[in-house]
């Protein structure tokens, strides 16, 4: 994926990372597919859908935007 135009103002989008830090996970977050189901530890995810969370910023007004792109 090319970093996409904001689309806000059209400026350039830079990728970075929102780092997870809820204490369980010290990573980049991921999104998971279906709703939420309890687990022993926290939200249940064995046997979902996951993907990596990619944020983009605007170097021009600071607007972030993230997608959920490839398996995690």
């Amino acid at each position: 994926m090319q970093n996409p135009k904001c689309a806000k103002c059209s400026g350039e989008m830079q990728e970075g990372f929102v780092p997870d830090q809820s204490g369980a996970y010290q990573g980049v977050p991921i999104w998971i597919a279906g709703a939420p189901q309890k687990g022993f530890l926290g939200a249940k995810i064995e046997g979902k859908e996951t993907y990596a969370i990619r944020t983009f910023r605007c170097a021009k007004c600071g607007f972030l935007e993230s997608y959920a792109i490839g398996s995690a």
